[in-house]
């Protein structure tokens, strides 16, 4: 799983032509979760896609969950996003 950000409101339709701009390559893409969370009483609503890439942008860190879990620190925010997934 990785966790580029884009701020504002991004539909699917728009996702194909954001990671043509990353140079990324892509076979599948799903939405996997919607949530929200509140930060110093602002509330984000996240939207989590699935998307399975042909080829990784070297410039990203690539991890597992389980790596993630581990090994890096993620705001609550992300962790939500990660919560109940399998990956």
């Amino acid at each position: 799983m990785n966790f580029p950000i884009l701020r504002g409101i991004v539909s699917e339709n728009e996702i194909p032509r954001i990671l043509k701009e990353w140079n990324m390559q892509f076979k599948n893409l799903e939405i996997k979760k919607h949530t929200k969370h509140i930060f110093t009483h602002i509330q984000w609503d996240m939207t989590a896609y699935e998307i399975e890439v042909n080829n990784k942008n070297e410039e990203w860190i690539w991890a597992t969950k389980k790596e993630m879990e581990k090994q890096y620190p993620l705001p609550t925010a992300f962790k939500k996003l990660l919560a109940n997934e399998k990956c």
